[in-house]
Protein backbone atom coordinates (compact mmCIF):
# COMPACT_ATOMS: atom_id res chain seq x y z
CA UNK A 1 0.00 0.00 0.00
CA UNK A 2 1.28 3.62 -0.74
CA UNK A 3 2.18 6.27 1.88
CA UNK A 4 1.34 9.43 0.95
CA UNK A 5 2.18 12.40 2.67
CA UNK A 6 -0.86 15.04 3.12
CA UNK A 7 -0.82 18.49 4.21
CA UNK A 8 -3.54 17.29 6.55
CA UNK A 9 -1.36 14.90 7.94
CA UNK A 10 1.51 17.46 8.38
CA UNK A 11 -0.45 19.41 10.20
CA UNK A 12 -1.86 16.41 12.38
CA UNK A 13 1.62 15.43 13.27
CA UNK A 14 3.17 19.56 13.89
CA UNK A 15 -0.20 19.55 16.56
CA UNK A 16 0.86 16.30 18.22
CA UNK A 17 4.19 16.78 18.85
CA UNK A 18 3.83 20.72 19.81
CA UNK A 19 1.63 18.86 22.48
CA UNK A 20 3.18 15.89 23.62
CA UNK A 21 3.03 16.73 27.47
CA UNK A 22 -0.26 14.75 27.85
CA UNK A 23 -2.27 12.62 26.47
CA UNK A 24 -5.30 14.34 24.13
CA UNK A 25 -9.10 13.24 23.17
CA UNK A 26 -9.96 13.28 19.65
CA UNK A 27 -11.88 16.61 20.43
CA UNK A 28 -9.54 18.09 22.26
CA UNK A 29 -7.33 17.61 19.04
CA UNK A 30 -9.67 18.64 16.38
CA UNK A 31 -10.20 21.48 18.66
CA UNK A 32 -6.54 22.74 18.59
CA UNK A 33 -6.43 22.39 14.47
CA UNK A 34 -9.88 23.98 13.95
CA UNK A 35 -8.04 27.56 13.78
CA UNK A 36 -5.14 26.10 11.55
CA UNK A 37 -6.14 26.64 7.76
CA UNK A 38 -5.52 22.84 6.41
CA UNK A 39 -6.68 21.74 9.65
CA UNK A 40 -8.37 18.08 8.74
CA UNK A 41 -12.20 17.29 9.52
CA UNK A 42 -12.97 14.83 12.26
CA UNK A 43 -13.34 11.86 10.49
CA UNK A 44 -9.70 12.48 9.02
CA UNK A 45 -8.33 12.96 11.98
CA UNK A 46 -9.94 9.93 13.34
CA UNK A 47 -8.85 8.20 10.22
CA UNK A 48 -5.16 9.58 9.98
CA UNK A 49 -4.58 9.22 14.01
CA UNK A 50 -5.79 5.35 14.01
CA UNK A 51 -2.61 4.95 11.17
CA UNK A 52 -0.25 6.77 13.35
CA UNK A 53 -1.35 4.55 15.81
CA UNK A 54 -1.17 1.46 14.01
CA UNK A 55 2.32 2.51 12.63
CA UNK A 56 4.06 3.08 16.51
CA UNK A 57 4.12 7.00 15.85
CA UNK A 58 1.31 7.82 18.01
CA UNK A 59 0.44 6.03 21.72
CA UNK A 60 -3.09 5.60 22.99
CA UNK A 61 -4.10 5.34 26.05
CA UNK A 62 -8.00 4.35 27.18
CA UNK A 63 -9.08 6.29 30.53
CA UNK A 64 -12.54 6.54 31.57
CA UNK A 65 -13.96 4.58 28.24
CA UNK A 66 -12.45 7.55 26.48
CA UNK A 67 -9.48 7.03 24.25
CA UNK A 68 -6.38 10.02 24.62
CA UNK A 69 -3.56 10.02 22.35
CA UNK A 70 0.21 10.98 22.24
CA UNK A 71 3.21 11.12 20.58
CA UNK A 72 5.99 10.50 22.34
CA UNK A 73 8.90 12.87 23.17
CA UNK A 74 10.75 12.38 19.59
CA UNK A 75 13.14 9.76 17.89
CA UNK A 76 14.86 8.95 21.22
CA UNK A 77 11.47 8.29 22.76
CA UNK A 78 11.29 5.15 21.05
CA UNK A 79 14.37 3.81 22.91
CA UNK A 80 12.94 3.69 26.36
CA UNK A 81 10.40 2.30 28.55
CA UNK A 82 7.96 4.97 29.60
CA UNK A 83 5.84 5.81 32.89
CA UNK A 84 2.24 6.45 32.25
CA UNK A 85 -0.39 8.03 35.69
CA UNK A 86 -3.50 6.85 35.26
CA UNK A 87 -4.79 9.90 37.49
CA UNK A 88 -3.94 12.92 35.23
CA UNK A 89 -2.57 11.05 32.10
CA UNK A 90 1.30 12.02 32.55
CA UNK A 91 3.73 10.44 30.49
CA UNK A 92 6.84 9.89 32.28
CA UNK A 93 10.30 9.01 29.85
CA UNK A 94 12.63 6.35 31.98
CA UNK A 95 16.31 6.90 31.07
CA UNK A 96 18.07 4.40 29.05
CA UNK A 97 20.04 3.54 31.78
CA UNK A 98 16.81 2.58 33.85
CA UNK A 99 15.02 0.82 31.33
CA UNK A 100 17.87 -1.51 30.07
CA UNK A 101 17.96 -2.33 33.83
CA UNK A 102 14.55 -3.53 34.18
CA UNK A 103 14.92 -5.17 30.93
CA UNK A 104 17.33 -6.91 31.71
CA UNK A 105 16.14 -8.25 35.04
CA UNK A 106 13.27 -9.71 33.17
CA UNK A 107 15.51 -11.13 30.88
CA UNK A 108 17.63 -12.72 33.26
CA UNK A 109 14.59 -13.76 35.57
CA UNK A 110 12.29 -15.15 32.45
CA UNK A 111 14.66 -15.19 29.32
CA UNK A 112 11.44 -13.19 28.07
CA UNK A 113 12.45 -10.58 25.29
CA UNK A 114 10.70 -7.29 26.00
CA UNK A 115 10.20 -4.68 23.44
CA UNK A 116 11.23 -1.28 24.23
CA UNK A 117 9.33 0.92 21.66
CA UNK A 118 5.82 -1.28 22.60
CA UNK A 119 6.38 -0.66 26.51
CA UNK A 120 4.44 1.86 28.72
CA UNK A 121 4.36 0.90 32.25
CA UNK A 122 0.92 2.24 34.53
CA UNK A 123 0.35 3.72 37.80
CA UNK A 124 0.31 6.92 39.93
CA UNK A 125 2.69 10.05 39.72
CA UNK A 126 3.96 10.92 42.43
CA UNK A 127 1.99 14.18 42.17
CA UNK A 128 -1.23 11.73 42.38
CA UNK A 129 -0.18 10.35 45.03
CA UNK A 130 0.44 13.30 46.95
CA UNK A 131 -3.21 14.49 45.98
CA UNK A 132 -4.90 11.41 47.01
CA UNK A 133 -2.91 11.59 50.84
CA UNK A 134 -3.69 15.03 51.23
CA UNK A 135 -7.83 14.19 50.68
CA UNK A 136 -6.84 11.39 53.02
CA UNK A 137 -5.67 13.36 55.74
CA UNK A 138 -8.62 16.25 55.13
CA UNK A 139 -11.33 13.62 55.90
Amino acid sequence: MAVYKTRQKDCLLGYLSAHTERPLSIDEICEGLSSLPEAPGRSTVYRLVNKLVEDGDVLRFEQDKKFFYQMPGGAECHHHLHLKCTGCGKLLHMTHDQSERIIEAIYGSDGFSVSETETTLFGTCEDCRNQKEKIKEER
